[in-house]
């Protein structure tokens, strides 16, 4: 919403004359630009890191002689990049502007090329006892594909699980992210009962806690999905493996995040994007809004990941999703489930 402002008449033609400065921002661009500033300062999770009176000067300087909301987006880039933000960005219209940070860690061309092709949830036997799952990202922001999101993930695990299962393999390597909500919900009943993992203030203050209770997976006292498991019961405290790349980037990583801690479980591959905060959404005028990263994200003995997920088992390359015998993070998960049975 725009605020307007009445001056007295004596000051009108002082109010002109700063408009035509070309050193100058008009009033409706630097309202808008104040208003981000001012969100950003009270709810960025790297806020007090920042000399904000020296980081307002700057940016005042590169919006100077702005006409247009326009003339001023390529500036959020910067801004973003001053509060140590990769995860967030400035959204207008149908334009994203974020800081695009170098990443820390390399995907190889196989992940990158399944990625895009593995778009599907997917499962199967491996040998006689070992299950396999594969989940892609989504693009469920808005949330209202939870339930269905959440369902394929149940259908996929009862279509593959049965009284000779011993172990199972995650695989999170082709997921870039979406919501995880409908991820764990789906996963309920293989990462296990009570509290798996949750969000962290700056202040080491719980944000809301991620509670599996009976197999449903609620934030705090909020249920996320009403979807149950249908299929052969599922043995408790089976060993788990859950393999993760560079491309297991946001709301994937908060789901690799559960297993952590949990008995008979382990991470293998290579370190994940480092999209380990919580995003929340501030609207600034109904044609834009910021997404700040605001918390961290804990597993469920209450550590936090600020950068990445390092694997407990580090395999580096030797993907293999079409002959997943040949792959080589697969078999080390086999080697490692087979001494957990």
């Amino acid at each position: 919403m725009y605020k307007f402002f009445i001056f007295p008449f004596l000051l009108f033609p002082l109010i002109i004359m700063a408009q035509r400065d070309s050193t100058s921002m008009v009033d409706s661009v630097k309202t808008y630009l104040d208003k981000s500033l001012n969100i950003i300062e009270t709810n960025a999770l790297n806020s007090k890191n920042v000399n904000w009176e020296q980081l307002r000067k700057d940016v005042y300087a590169k919006a100077s002689g702005a006409k247009r909301y326009e003339d001023i987006l390529p500036i959020y880039p910067y801004i973003f990049e001053q509060i140590d933000d990769h995860h967030g960005s400035l959204h207008y219209k149908n334009k994203t502007f974020g800081w695009n940070k170098k990443a820390d860690v390399q995907v190889n061309n196989t992940i990158q090329k399944a990625t895009k092709k593995y778009t599907f949830v997917h499962s199967e036997k491996i040998g006689k006892d070992i299950g396999y799952i594969l989940i892609p990202g989504n693009n469920d922001f808005g949330a209202k594909h939870m339930d269905s999101i959440a369902k394929d993930i149940k259908d996929a695990i009862a279509k593959v699980n049965d009284r000779k299962i011993k172990g199972w393999i995650i695989d999170l390597r082709v997921n870039t992210g979406g919501n995880m909500y409908p991820m764990i919900a789906g996963l309920s009943e293989l990462i296990g009962e009570g509290r798996v993992g949750g969000f962290i203030t700056p202040n080491h203050q719980p944000d809301g806690d991620w509670i599996i209770k009976e197999g449903t997976f609620y934030v705090d006292s909020i249920k996320v999905s009403t979807i149950k498991y249908e299929g052969y019961p599922i043995k408790k405290n089976l060993p788990i493996t859950v393999l993760i790349s560079g491309n297991t980037a946001s709301s994937r990583e908060m789901t690799a995040i559960t297993f952590i801690g949990r008995a008979k479980s382990t991470l293998i591959g290579e370190p994940s994007a480092g999209y380990t905060t919580t995003n929340l959404g501030f609207e600034l005028n109904k044609y834009s809004g910021l997404n700040l990263a605001v918390d961290y994200a804990s597993d469920r003995n209450k550590k936090i990941y600020p950068k990445n997920i390092e694997p407990n088992i580090m395999v580096s390359n030797g993907d293999n999703f079409e002959v997943l015998s040949q792959d080589e993070k697969i078999k080390k998960a086999i080697s490692w489930l087979k001494e957990k049975k």
